[in-house]
Formats: C-alpha cells, sequence, structure tokens
C-alpha cells in the first residue's frame, strides 16, 4: 500500500487517496506535473547523452571535456553552456586553448563545408521563366519548399512514388540547382506492417528559393496571387494535374491545403485565362477543390496533348 509522499517540486505532503492516479511524485497541480516533466525528460536526455558517449569511447573516438564541469561532449553545444551562464562565445574567451569539437564533429563540419562550396560553384541556369512556371505547378501540388530554423536559404523538395515522374523533375531541376534523388523504404503501415519503396527529391538551399518560400508560406501554404497571375502557364497547369489532379471521370484539381477564398482565386484564374470553368466542391473533411465540367474537359485534352512526360501518361491521355 502507497503511504503519503511530499511533493518533490513544491514540498506539499500528499495524503493517501488524494494524489492524481496518474502522478506519483507530485501534489497533481497542473504547474507541480509540468516541472516535474520537464526534470524528468532532463534526467532521461542526460542518460541517453552519457550511454552515447561511453557507447563512442569504446569505439575508440575522442571526445573534448567541459572546462567548467568536466563533462565529456563531441561538441561543447551552446545548449549545455547555457546551464552554466555562458554562450560559446563567452566560452572560448575564458578558455581559447581548448578545442569545443572532436576530431569527428570537424571532419563533419568539414564535409558541410564541401557541399556548401559545391552549391557556390555550381554551373546550372540561372532561374528563368520556365523555372518558376514549374515551381509554380509543383508548388500548387506536392513539392514544398522547405526551410529549417537554423538554415538561412530554402530548399525544393519532394517525395513520392512515382520513380519516372520524379526523375523527370530531377532531371528539370537540376539544370538549375544542385539536387540529390533517393530511393527510400516508408515506415510499416500501422494496420498490413507493410512497407512501400518511394523516392525523395531534393535541391541544396539557394537564395531564389528562400524569396519564393517567403512568398509561398506564411506559417502555412498560402497562394502568392501576384506570382500565380504571372507564372500559371499552360505547363505549370499540366504540372498541377499531375501533381496533385484526377482525370479519371470528371476532371479534379485538388487544392485542400487552401482557403475557399484562394480556392475561388484559382477558379476564376482557370476560367480566365484557360476557358475552363468548374465547381468549388468540398470532400468529408470540408476542404475546397476543383472539379472542371465537361467542356473543360475537352479543352484540357488538347493542352495536355502538347506534352509528353513520363509517368504521367495515365493522367494526360484522358
Amino acid at each position: 500500500m502507497r503511504q503519503p509522499f511530499h511533493c518533490v517540486v513544491c514540498g506539499k505532503k500528499v495524503e493517501l487517496g488524494l494524489a492524481h492516479q496518474a502522478c506519483r511524485h507530485t501534489c497533481g497541480s497542473a504547474e507541480c506535473q509540468a516541472v516535474y516533466q520537464k526534470r524528468y525528460i532532463a534526467q532521461v536526455d542526460q542518460r541517453r547523452q552519457n550511454n552515447r558517449i561511453k557507447l563512442l569511447q569504446s569505439q575508440g573516438i575522442d571526445m573534448v571535456t567541459c572546462a567548467v564541469c568536466n563533462q565529456q561532449f563531441e561538441m561543447i553545444h551552446h545548449n549545455h553552456l547555457k546551464t552554466h551562464g555562458l554562450t560559446v562565445k563567452e566560452y572560448k574567451k575564458l578558455y581559447p586553448n581548448l578545442p569545443t569539437l572532436n576530431s569527428r564533429m570537424k571532419q563533419t563540419r568539414g564535409q558541410g563545408a564541401l557541399a556548401q562550396s559545391h552549391y557556390l560553384s555550381y554551373l546550372g541556369k540561372e532561374p528563368d521563366h520556365k523555372l518558376y512556371e514549374f515551381l509554380t505547378g509543383s508548388l500548387l501540388g506536392d513539392g514544398s519548399l522547405e526551410k529549417a530554423y537554423n538554415k538561412r536559404n530554402a530548399r525544393y523538395a519532394e517525395g513520392g512514388s512515382n520513380q519516372k515522374y520524379l526523375e523527370w523533375k530531377h532531371e528539370f531541376i537540376s539544370q538549375y540547382f544542385s539536387c540529390s534523388f533517393k530511393e527510400y523504404l516508408s515506415l510499416p503501415h500501422p494496420k498490413t506492417g507493410k512497407r512501400y519503396k518511394g523516392w525523395w527529391l531534393r535541391t541544396t538551399v539557394n537564395p531564389a528559393l528562400t524569396q519564393l518560400h517567403s512568398q509561398w508560406y506564411n506559417s502555412k501554404k498560402v497562394i502568392p496571387k501576384s506570382l500565380i497571375l504571372e507564372y500559371l502557364t499552360e505547363f505549370a497547369l499540366i504540372i498541377w494535374l499531375c501533381d496533385d489532379g484526377c482525370s479519371s471521370g470528371g476532371i479534379k484539381l485538388y487544392t485542400l491545403a487552401f482557403s475557399e477564398d484562394e480556392v475561388k482565386f484559382l477558379a476564376d484564374l482557370l476560367k480566365a485565362r484557360f476557358h475552363l470553368q468548374g465547381s468549388i466542391l468540398k470532400n468529408k473533411n470540408n476542404q475546397p477543390f476543383i472539379r472542371l465540367n465537361a467542356t473543360s474537359k475537352l479543352i484540357l485534352r488538347e493542352m495536355t496533348s502538347k506534352y509528353i512526360i513520363p509517368g504521367m501518361q495515365y493522367k494526360l491521355n484522358f
């Protein structure tokens, strides 16, 4: 039988039957549980770090030692120095002759510098109208611009299971940016346990993509109307259809990530620019998409006949 105990955060005595069933260490208040959880996570992280350091040391990998607390690390990081009330700059000023990186981290940093120099020296084409048409269609569809919080610039990324189509995209965008194209296996499906093969296309970071990121994203993906007005051409529309459209039965363009006002803007532009008319419908999750009428299907069929895009015959030959 459990005995009364004192909350490890506030010290309050907790009598039998008064403690929260899910918490055996605190008085049960939200504030004390949050503090305890934060401490517990920090302890777990510290144990994991210690075990990792021991493993690396057993493999003969050298470490660097914090001059303040004598803990060993591969890299003396700013998060650790915050616990001593120091910044990295202040630590280096106090201990100018002590290393903050081990040899393996130095090598990793060197490889990163080489990768950056490759990006800076990549002899690709300057971004032109055709590239922005391509990116407009892709960003209306499955493509995305990634910008990590610790990176200055953004990159283009897309994954999927249609190898031929992604290879074609890789070939196109490689004219402008250094790219990687890798095969991957998905995580096991939660119901079937099966894993599925797919491919990832990613560019290196680039200032041109950073500029686009600032226009296409505002906490989530949005419709940059000025860019759409300039770059939604036939070619961009075909990419959009290949990415996020359906041509079996009626033609549908899925715009589930966008607001109703944004989808109405797209539908009005399709009508004004390409004479494609249709309706804005909603799926079971109340997300809007565009369905074109029968006359528009004939107009789009003539348009798609001008383009041969590998892996997309089933969408373009309707």
